[in-house]
């Protein structure tokens, strides 16, 4: 096990600078997810930790020694690609051996370590397979064993699981989180999918343009983002917006009028807010209730109805403004007609002019 620091990484290609002071902490043994749109520089930036790319500035520390100029060899990393490129002609045995085999480790040093990999993986009936008898999840454990018979002190996973279906996706998900548990090494791991972030992670790194957005738990991204960005990004589906004005605002409290034109009043930091001021609410779709219950109504045009049978997803709209409502299987939604639905005060984000956070108080763990 291995902590990794990244102290002011800064990436340029050319003129362009693609990765922007990067500072980050991870901890030994931890799990860290970086998440972000197509593009953000999470393959970028786990690549210079990798030393498969050059850092422009600042410098890189894995397990306490600084690693910036050294090469990806002797990081005591092992990487796995989107991309399984196992070698075709070789079996599932030569396959995982054959890097131990160009380090020069002992035979019976590398029939351990790939019996020890194949029993974590279950892949000991498919030790003699060629790759192409194997299905895409199989030939995704035999990349992840090739990489445990290194025994790395981090391991780097590249969107692992893209090429995989759904189905796949899933059973993987859980079988790298069960990796995790049982080595205890460090891992990082790339994905634009935040559900496999919110599922996987201990601590998340939410990305955007090469800048860190905000560090967390899974749950205290969820419950407390620091900008709209992560408050759009984290959830499934995203967050709601809507357009408010301010009426009037205090150090305590805040008093808003929604599109639809009523107003409602939060406890909130509202000591820096003006009366006139343009803001946006963010209220999750799990958050709204079908009929009364809330502290605030509101009446919503449903134009879609889907119905998923444990979950319905309701597409409504307010003032032109879409809003999407998600329930429990048993909600019957006509659509194509107006419906009452409601949400808690203390549900609720706002979001300034700048984008950032304005604290409400709420009653849910952050």
């Amino acid at each position: 096990m291995a902590d990794v620091k990244l102290d002011h990484v800064v990436k340029r290609f050319g003129q362009m600078e693609t990765i922007h002071g990067v500072d980050l902490d991870i901890e030994s043994g931890s799990f860290v997810v970086f998440v972000g749109p197509s593009g953000c520089g999470k393959s970028t930036l786990l690549r210079m930790i990798a030393g498969l790319e050059e850092v422009t500035e600042g410098d890189v520390y894995i397990d306490g020694a600084c690693v910036t100029e050294a090469k990806a060899s002797a990081r005591g990393i092992g990487m796995v690609f989107q991309s399984y490129a196992l070698y075709p002609h070789m079996s599932v045995r030569e396959n995982m051996s054959f890097g131990l085999e160009v380090a020069g480790e002992p035979k019976e040093v590398i029939e351990k370590r790939v019996a020890e990999a194949a029993e974590i993986l279950k892949l000991g009936d498919l030790l003699d397979r060629k790759p192409r008898q194997l299905s895409g999840g199989q030939r995704q454990r035999v990349a992840i064993g090739r990489t445990i018979v290194r025994q790395p002190k981090v391991f780097l996973f590249d969107e692992p699981l893209s090429n995989l279906d759904a189905e796949l996706r899933v059973q993987m998900r859980i079988e790298i989180t069960r990796l995790h548990e049982r080595l205890g090494n460090t891992m990082i791991y790339v994905t634009h999918d935040q559900v496999e972030a919110m599922t996987m992670a201990d601590k998340i790194v939410v990305l955007r343009e090469g800048r860190v957005e905000q560090v967390g738990t899974p749950l205290s991204l969820y419950h407390a983002p620091q900008n709209r960005f992560v408050a759009g990004f984290i959830g499934s589906p995203k967050m709601n917006f809507l357009p408010v004005t301010v009426k009037a605002a205090s150090a305590g409290s805040v008093t808003l009028a929604l599109i639809d034109g009523q107003e409602i009043a939060l406890a909130a930091d509202g000591a820096a807010l003006r009366p006139g001021q343009k803001l946006e609410l963010g209220i999750r779709p799990e958050h709204l209730i079908v009929g009364k219950g809330g502290d605030v109504e509101i009446s919503l045009h449903c134009d879609v109805v889907e119905e998923l049978g444990g979950t319905t997803y309701v597409y409504g709209d307010l003032s032109g403004h879409q809003v999407i409502v998600e329930s429990d299987g048993e909600t019957t939604i006509e659509k194509g007609k107006a419906s009452l639905f409601s949400f808690k005060k203390e549900r609720v984000h706002l979001f300034d002019e700048n984008e950032q956070a304005i604290a409400v108080e709420r009653r849910v763990a952050a």
